[in-house]
């Protein structure tokens, strides 16, 4: 049991550092190009003048994580990996996609005000915070399994 645990952990930093990497070499960039036909088609929608894409891009870093513990998690097999990964990471763009929204109204409305940083503040908080949560509904048996320590009977003395 901490053989695995070890490997998991083991495995994780490996990936994270291999996909962070990959990331601010040229994905981060490429990734948020994908929103922005769509997003100007919204702005324009609403009636927002002001993108805030630079102020939440570098929270899209949060599909690193997410990726990173849905494959060095062990126990679970391709077909399910990918499916549950696939879902997880099109739930994460899609918030990605709303907060960009979200934080380009408020910043269009205060600027960068106290006001707006109070707004934009709990949404950054809760996009960072989501891998691990869409990681656990998505892996939860599994985690358990992993982290779940097998307890020997210990015999009672009479």
């Amino acid at each position: 049991m901490r053989k695995n645990l070890l490997l998991f952990f083991l495995s994780l930093a490996a990936i994270s550092v291999v996909l962070t990497w990959f990331w601010f070499h040229d994905l981060q960039v490429r990734y948020a190009m994908l929103f922005g036909p769509a997003a100007k088609f919204v702005f324009r929608q609403l009636g927002i003048h002001k993108s805030g894409l630079k102020l939440v891009i570098e929270h899209f870093t949060n599909i690193i994580p997410f990726i990173a513990l849905c494959i060095s998690l062990p126990g679970v097999n391709l077909k399910k990996r990918i499916v549950r990964s696939g879902l997880g990471l099109i739930i994460l763009a899609f918030i990605h996609f709303v907060m960009i929204i979200a934080v380009s109204a408020i910043y269009s409305s205060h600027s960068m005000s106290p006001t707006a940083y109070k707004y934009i503040f709990p949404i950054l908080t809760v996009n960072d915070a989501l891998p691990l949560v869409i990681w656990f509904l998505f892996f939860s048996d599994e985690i358990i399994s992993l982290f779940k320590r097998k307890i020997k009977a210990v015999p009672k003395d009479n």
